[in-house]
């Protein structure tokens, strides 16, 4: 395997390229694309960026206008549910001795995580082309992120077991871990005030234009 350092004439554009191949490539199984990331910790903040910046314009947001609790918990969490992410994959990879690829494995699990929202997107605008005004409706929505969920969980597997070199089982240990951690992390912000629930949100019908 490539030690994933980085390359001096790897140019902005470059490297776009190149992480944009490795995504489309795991993206369908090929375990190839794993190399296209760098095992480098300037590479994880690189990816850890678009999300970051996301964030800040989303908090910045709650200065601009007038203050919602729900959704400044709703930016919380999300930072929260990225970092839990993170901590959890790098003290699995330590315990199992793969902490020396695990910047690789992060990094590509970070570019990756932005998959399953393109795919959620696509197929809900082929729906809401094939059908239009079904799309919407709680039923629709359910059964395509239903899909989605199963493929971000396939994807997140496939990553672990080709980023980490570990077997199957132990990938899908990782990911059961992620996810549980996650889902812990959004049942608190339903129990406690002011009550955020995701899965309400997410199901809720899109507005009609």
């Amino acid at each position: 395997m490539k030690t994933g350092s980085s390359t001096p004439g790897d140019t902005p554009a470059g490297a776009a390229s190149r992480i944009m191949r490795g995504v489309l490539q795991l993206a369908r199984g090929d375990a190839q694309g794993i190399e296209a990331f760098r095992n480098t910790p300037e590479a994880l903040l690189s990816a850890l960026a678009p999300s970051v910046a996301l964030f800040v314009v989303m908090g910045l947001s709650q200065f601009t206008q007038h203050f919602d609790a729900m959704q400044v918990t709703k930016v919380l969490i999300l930072v929260a549910a990225l970092l839990t992410r993170l901590v959890v994959s790098q003290i699995a990879a330590s315990f199992w001795g793969r902490d020396a690829g695990w910047p690789r494995y992060a990094t590509a699990l970070l570019w990756c995580g932005w998959l399953p929202v393109v795919v959620s997107l696509f197929a809900l605008s082929i729906v809401e082309l094939a059908m239009p005004g079904v799309g919407s409706t709680p039923a629709v929505l359910g059964i395509v992120m239903l899909g989605v969920e199963i493929y971000e969980l396939w994807l997140g597997w496939f990553i672990a077991r080709k980023g980490l070199q570990i077997s199957g089982g132990k990938a899908a240990v990782l990911v059961v871990l992620m996810n549980l951690s996650v889902a812990a992390l959004y049942l608190i912000a339903a129990v406690l005030p002011p009550h955020y629930n995701a899965l309400h949100e997410l199901m809720a019908p899109l507005p009609k234009s």
